[in-house]
């Protein structure tokens, strides 16, 4: 599983697309904001104040997520460990099932057998309880983020409604994460959905 800045580690590396995105999301912000000017003073476009974040670069650059990234890598670490060992002991209960099988009763045969399949049920429990959806890992990851995270929100709303900012976007991905609640059309876009209804 490859992190994403929601996740520990650094992430993939930016190109342009979130510099057009952000600039057309800007664009597109202006342009909504038209049909609301008019009639209002020739500034109206001037009074919407923008800002950005760079979560990527937060992430990179934050002592707090280099101390979570080092938790977290020593977790994989262990788990790995774990995962590596379980299998060691499947691999040489196979060899050993498999090279005694001629000299062992039937009934040691067939308890060694059955050792072997419990051992092969529990590495594939344990990596799946790991790994799987919803895993350990998906656990933690979202243990030591989350802190992390509302910080972040705190301090930009802090920001946004301190010094007034309308809408406060991530450079990173394009995505709003502050907006001031005149801007929010959520409530119409809903009422006019219910009437189609």
């Amino acid at each position: 599983m490859k992190p994403t800045r929601k996740h520990l580690s650094s992430g993939a590396s930016r190109g342009a697309f979130p510099a057009a995105f952000l600039a057309a999301s800007l664009a597109l912000v202006l342009l909504s904001a038209w049909p609301f000017c008019k009639g209002s003073t020739p500034a109206c476009a001037a009074d919407l104040k923008l800002g950005f974040i760079d979560t990527e670069r937060i992430f990179n650059e934050y002592k707090g997520v280099q101390e979570a990234q080092k938790q977290f890598d020593q977790d994989i670490q262990t788990w790995k460990a774990q995962a590596t060992e379980m299998k060691s002991e499947v691999d040489k209960l196979r060899l050993e099932v498999e090279s005694q099988r001629l000299m062992l009763s039937e009934g040691k045969l067939k308890e060694k057998e059955t050792e072997l399949q419990t051992k092969i049920r529990d590495h594939e429990t344990f990596l799946q309880r790991i790994w799987g959806p919803g895993g350990e890992l998906e656990q933690r990851n979202d243990a030591l983020t989350k802190p992390i995270i509302a910080k972040i929100r705190q301090i930009v709303d802090k920001i946004g409604l301190d010094e007034k900012y309308s809408i406060i976007l991530d450079a990173a991905d394009g995505n709003v994460v502050f907006g001031s609640k005149d801007l929010d059309l959520t409530d119409r876009v809903l009422e006019e959905l219910g009437k189609m209804e």
